[in-house]
């Protein structure tokens, strides 16, 4: 007999009896399989009940062609939101996201951009609800390339009145790349200055970065390898030298016995310039007895150079008298 043909021909008292039974038998597990059901419907439910989520997608430019750049401030994010079930909006992975703008075909000049939902790529199901901006406005110009030369710059000034004489750069020029208007006006690239105030006579050699460009201008190097010679200013001076004769086997005499020498060179060599008995001189080894017209040779420092010596010549007599052992 099924349970259905039982309870069909129960008594009422025992009726209720196995309603009770059936109620009562396995309560604990019937409750947590009550409790269950509640909640998994109250999950689904929930689920696919619609709710918003508010996002920040960065904005991505695509093919700007190579003619142009930009040259205004940038949107670098859009702020959204997007509606669609829970579960779908706990799918999105807000950093997988990017709001793209197609810059394909734009010339130089301002140029609006409409910002659309439909380049999201966003769950089905899921809809953009509003974005922030709508619509994006850019300024373009044309581009310009070209190669300047490379200057080194000074600041302060160097003690005791030296000079810069000689510069050498490495590279000696660079590529210019920006807005044409921009390019076009630029002569040269300037490094950053070499303060000459402290800087001593010499060769000074340094790495120097190049001075930061005008906005939207790159160079195609940050630094260079410059060499600076910086020396003292020049003097002249003129000095009287006695003349000396030297490897003569004869006695000798001079007309004039002096010459007068003008030299030129750095300032601290030229005014401490002390000459040696003997740095004008006359060379007479091989000479015999007679009267000959000569150019006296003169010895300097290396960094001291001779300018002009009067007389230019002068007269030199070998005698026939021997010289003795003392050279007298």
């Amino acid at each position: 007999m099924t349970l259905r043909e039982r309870v069909r021909w129960l008594r009422p008292r025992e009726l209720g009896g196995s309603l009770r039974w059936l109620v009562l038998h396995n309560a604990g597990f019937k409750l947590l399989s009550l409790i269950a059901a509640i909640g998994l419907w109250f999950f689904v439910n929930a689920g696919e009940r619609d709710a918003e989520l508010a996002l920040q997608v960065p904005v991505e430019l695509r093919n700007i062609p190579p003619n142009v750049m930009l040259v205004s401030p940038r949107i670098d994010f859009i702020d959204l939101v997007v509606r669609g079930p829970r579960t779908l909006l706990n799918r999105i992975a807000p950093e997988q996201l990017t709001m793209p703008l197609d810059l394909r075909g734009v010339r130089p000049g301002p140029a609006v951009f409409r910002v659309v939902g439909e380049t999201l790529e966003l769950p089905r199901g899921v809809s953009v609800v509003r974005l922030t901006p709508s619509e994006v406005t850019l300024e373009f110009a044309a581009t310009l390339r070209k190669r300047v030369p490379v200057r080194v710059a000074f600041t302060g000034k160097p003690p005791g009145g030296a000079r810069v004489t000689w510069t050498k750069i490495a590279p000696e020029s660079i590529e210019v790349v920006g807005p044409a208007d921009q390019v076009e006006q630029l002569k040269a690239a300037a490094t950053a200055p070499i303060d000459l105030a402290e800087a001593g006579p010499g060769l000074i050699e340094r790495d120097l970065a190049l001075e930061a460009p005008r906005e939207y201008v790159s160079y195609s190097a940050g630094l260079v390898h410059a060499q600076v010679l910086l020396e003292e200013p020049e003097r002249i001076r003129t000095m009287n030298v006695e003349v000396v004769v030297r490897n003569s086997a004869y006695r000798t005499a001079l007309a004039p016995g002096a010459v007068q020498i003008t030299v030129r060179g750095p300032r601290s060599a030229t005014e401490s310039l002390e000459l040696d008995h003997g740095a004008v001189y006359i060379d007479a080894a091989g000479r015999e007895p007679g009267v000959y017209e000569v150019t006296p040779a003169v010895e300097l420092p290396a960094d001291v150079e001779l300018v002009k010596q009067e007389p230019g010549n002068v007269q030199l007599r070998v005698l026939r008298q021997k010289r003795k052992a003392d050279g007298k």
